[in-house]
């Protein structure tokens, strides 16, 4: 009913809608308010309580805008808002034919622009968590501009037929990863972090591309960079090497990144 309601209403009643949604989740409710100023002040110590504050507020307004967005496809996925920069560097690593190993984080409207390269013609494969409520209504808004989503935990084969059709992969990798994850630093903290495509990229060949988008008002900047281009780092090298760019885009646009999750919540003090 939401999604209805947002595609079919004018743009200044959804922007009254998100405002009453920031009001709902970060004054009153507070949902995961602790989390995010917990993360907050371990990436960007000595900062002021008010920058805590205004930061914060800031990460509800763009995650709930851009959620809200998301449910109320296609109505804000307009590909021409998005400027591709470089995008060379990603049809070079598809002339390989080994498909591509797409990796960033939670920042950003990354589904935006999944949409736009779809509509380039890329064959894009997701790996997402499976939810516990609306997974399929999240699928199917997805299958507009995905090949096929795979759910985590499932078979690796689904990741290997992906590449070996020359699909473009993605997997979002900044989430703690327990035990199972290689400990970099992140932020100048220790942090357990997903090594899947690290290993995806020394086993298969297949390269592996840094992505980021960043709104910029009324356009979206998409940048690519290439990560372990003559396939000689090791696998903690190659998580290290990631993890820092997703950090450094984070660094200039913190207010865009998904601080909700526990991020630190495995200790490796």
């Amino acid at each position: 009913m939401l999604s209805f309601f947002l595609r079919i209403s004018p743009k200044f009643l959804n922007k009254f809608t998100y405002k009453c949604f920031h009001n709902l989740l970060f004054h009153w409710v507070k949902m995961r308010k602790k989390v995010v100023l917990q993360n907050l002040g371990k990436a960007f110590p000595n900062k002021s309580e008010e920058w805590y504050h205004n930061m914060a507020s800031n990460c509800y307004k763009f995650a709930i805008k851009d959620f809200l967005d998301f449910i109320a496809f296609p109505k804000y996925f307009k590909h021409k808002e998005l400027n591709f920069h470089n995008l060379d560097i990603l049809d070079n690593a598809l002339k390989k034919n080994k498909g591509v190993i797409f990796v960033s984080g939670h920042f950003g409207n990354f589904e935006k622009m999944f949409y736009g390269l779809a509509n380039k013609g890329y064959d894009i494969c997701g790996v997402a968590k499976k939810q516990k409520r609306g997974d399929q209504f999240f699928r199917e808004i997805r299958e507009n501009y995905m090949k096929r989503q795979i759910y985590k935990g499932d078979s690796n084969s689904g990741l290997k037929n992906a590449l070996n059709n020359n699909e473009i992969l993605i997997l979002l990798s900044d989430q703690d990863s327990k035990k199972k994850g290689k400990v970099v630093n992140f932020f100048g903290i220790p942090s357990s972090t997903p090594s899947g495509a690290a290993i995806l990229n020394k086993r298969m060949g297949s390269p592996i591309i840094c992505f980021s988008i960043v709104n910029n008002g009324n356009q979206y900047d998409v940048n690519f960079k290439e990560i372990n281009p003559n396939n000689n780092l090791s696998i903690d090298e190659v998580v290290q090497a990631y993890t820092l760019e997703i950090e450094k885009t984070i660094q200039k646009n913190p207010e865009q990144y998904f601080w909700f999750h526990k991020r630190w919540k495995t200790s490796h003090s």
